[in-house]
Parts: structure tokens; C-alpha cells; sequence
């Protein structure tokens, strides 16, 4: 094959354990691939497929690529020095990104970041009434991109009316309702607003990473690529008002009812409050083996172990298996063959092997 070709640098190739993805992180959407087709891919370069030995793989693998618009062709190697390689540095200059707060938040939490900018404002409420109103009227006025609202409890008599309310506030990007068994849609737009029904409980929904939390763009990738897709920039305040890294933290930084405006943005500004959203996959323990690092936004509560992190609470999915918990054949990691510790990861190769040939047998 004499043709050159290099790789759309806006689809990345990322390996696994077993299998590598090619991100596309403009169209947001992805395709698996074999590890070793990743090696090939994972370079800035023209692509050598000469590395594929077998002609009828290399043609079949080049014509997927080319139709699904991952590599193109060039016409000769000097033609690469028109096209630059992506830039995956992280570039945030803002010391909040997210914040969580509750519907009874201490207003004061608000003075404390009015000068501040956030890309988004999570609100946790029981139901829609007078104190999520008044809470959003607050929240109106401050620079914040958009507003998501998660409602515990769905009421369907009042939803008709609760809706049009809701609308009427311009930074709401979506309304996430839980315990809505009565809803026979998952998803529904009204004025660029995405209303979502959960069955289950917000309590079950906060700490379980399912594949509707996976999240693929261009903002995603370099922010989970550099740092924690969900600690990077967050800030929690607990019903007790609390200062927190996330929804599932226990440890407290104090209480914004106890605070300054000048001691809470110290307390961010901090090392160790800043120390879990610094944390980079690569770094943890099984989420360095998954294929799906830079897409995942996982809030369970990372451990610094001996030489790197990991989560004494399992993942929905894994990638040593390559199923998720609500697949046919999943087991859990332990199950199946691998041991996580404080140490690190000890795997027993013949017992993976065999659940994993068991798994994905036909």
C-alpha cells in the first residue's frame, strides 16, 4: 500500500486493557478497535499499515477508517506540515468550574462566588417549590453558563404547571427527575429545555457511573486527559452546608454559614482541597486499564494507595472483562480474577482468561 494517510486529529485512539476506542470527539461518537490496530493509529505522523501483515485486514481496516472519516489521504509526506497535531494541554483559568449546592443553601454561598465564573451550577432539590425558586431567582443574576436541576421526588399532578416555571428561567439546561415510575418517557424537550425521568433514586443515581454519564466532546476529553473529569474545579455544599470535593465526600473544609468570602476562597484556592481534582486516570488504579477513561465522569471517592489511587468502592464496568455490571456474563473484578489494594493490582492471568473467554464466547 503506497498511499499516505494521516490521522484525523480530532478522532483519538485510546487503549485498554483489551480493546482500545477511537474517540471522536467532535461528532461524539466512538468505535472499538483491536489494541494492536491502536499502536498503529497513536501517532501524529503518516500512518505505517504496513505493520498489518495480513492484506485483506490492512484493506478492510484502511476503508473503515477512511468512511468513517478517521484518517484521509494526502499526496505526498510534505503535505503533514499543513496539518497540526492536537493540542491536549488544559487551559482553565477559572478556580471554580462546578458547583452543587441543595435548594436550602445558605444564600451567603452565592455572595462568596458572584464574582466567580462557573460553567454550570448543579441545584438538589425535593421537589419543585418556593425555596428552588427563590433559590434560581439567586442564581439568575450570576455569571454561570447553565443550570441543572436534580428533583428527588416526581410529581406528576404538578408537573404541567412546574414545567412552565421552570422554563421561565433561562440558564436551565435540563431537569432531572427521580422516582418517576408514572413517566413512560425517558427524555422530553420543552423551550431548549431536556426534562429526564429516572425510576430510580437520586441516592442510587449519585454514586453508580452508568453509560448515560459518559460524556464525549472536545471539552471533556482535555479536561479528563489532564485531571479528574469530576473533581477538576467542584465544589459541594452539603445540607448542613458543608464544604466538600463532591456529592459522595465525607470530609469537610468548614461551613459557609462559618466562613468569609475571603476564607472560602482560600479554603479552594488550598492544596488539599484542590489535591483529588489534579488526580489523572493514568494514575489510578483500574481506570488506567479502561478504555473508557476520558469519557466517564466517576464520583466515587479516589484512596491514594502506595504508588497510586484507587476506589475501594467497584466500578459498574469492567474493563478486564470489557462488560458492564447489567451485561450478560459481567462479574466483578475480584470474581474474576484481579485484586486491588492500597498495594497496587495483582491479577491472576490464567483465572481472567478463562472468565473472559467464558464471557465472549458464542
Amino acid at each position: 500500500m503506497n498511499k499516505l494517510f494521516l490521522r484525523n486529529q480530532l478522532c483519538i485512539p485510546v487503549m485498554g486493557y483489551n480493546r482500545a476506542i477511537i474517540y471522536d470527539i467532535i461528532r461524539k461518537d466512538y468505535f472499538f478497535i483491536p489494541n494492536p490496530h491502536y499502536a498503529i493509529l497513536d501517532t501524529n505522523d503518516v500512518i505505517n499499515f504496513n505493520k498489518i501483515t495480513d492484506q485483506k485486514e490492512k484493506e478492510e481496516l484502511v476503508d473503515f477508517l477512511l468512511r468513517e472519516e478517521i484518517i484521509f489521504e494526502i499526496a505526498d509526506r510534505n503535505q503533514k506540515n499543513r496539518f497540526k497535531s492536537l493540542n491536549r494541554n488544559l487551559a482553565q483559568p477559572n478556580l471554580l468550574t462546578n458547583a452543587i449546592v441543595h435548594s436550602d443553601t445558605d444564600p451567603v454561598f452565592f455572595d462568596f462566588i458572584k464574582d466567580e465564573y462557573l460553567l454550570n451550577v448543579s441545584v438538589i432539590a425535593p421537589q419543585i417549590d418556593d425555596h428552588l425558586l427563590t433559590l434560581l431567582a439567586k442564581i439568575d443574576t450570576l455569571e454561570i453558563d447553565s443550570v441543572y436541576l436534580y428533583i428527588e421526588n416526581f410529581d406528576q399532578e404538578s408537573y404541567e404547571t412546574t414545567r412552565q416555571l421552570i422554563s421561565n428561567h433561562r440558564l436551565i439546561f435540563s431537569v432531572n427527575f427521580f422516582n418517576s415510575t408514572s413517566q413512560t418517557e425517558t427524555t422530553q424537550r420543552y423551550q431548549n429545555v431536556y426534562f429526564n425521568f429516572f425510576e430510580e433514586e437520586f441516592a442510587t443515581y449519585k454514586t453508580k457511573l452508568t453509560t448515560d454519564k459518559l460524556s464525549l466532546n472536545n471539552e471533556h476529553f482535555l479536561e479528563a486527559y489532564n485531571v479528574h473529569s469530576y473533581y477538576y474545579g467542584k465544589v459541594y455544599i452539603d445540607r448542613e452546608g458543608n464544604v466538600k470535593n463532591g456529592l459522595n465526600n465525607t470530609y469537610s473544609f468548614g461551613n459557609v454559614k462559618l466562613l468569609t468570602k475571603d476564607l472560602f476562597l482560600n479554603t479552594i484556592r488550598s492544596d488539599k482541597f484542590r489535591e483529588l481534582g489534579n488526580i489523572n486516570k493514568n494514575n489510578t488504579l483500574v481506570c488506567s486499564d479502561c478504555e473508557f477513561r476520558y469519557m466517564c465522569v466517576d464520583s466515587r471517592v479516589p484512596v491514594k494507595g502506595d504508588e497510586k489511587w484507587y476506589h475501594q468502592a467497584e466500578c459498574a464496568y469492567n474493563p478486564y472483562l470489557s462488560k458492564w455490571d447489567d451485561e450478560e456474563n459481567y462479574i466483578n473484578l475480584k470474581d474474576s480474577g484481579v485484586a486491588i489494594s492500597a498495594t497496587g493490582c495483582v491479577i491472576n492471568q490464567q483465572k481472567l482468561s478463562d472468565h473472559f473467554n467464558r464471557a465472549w464466547s458464542v
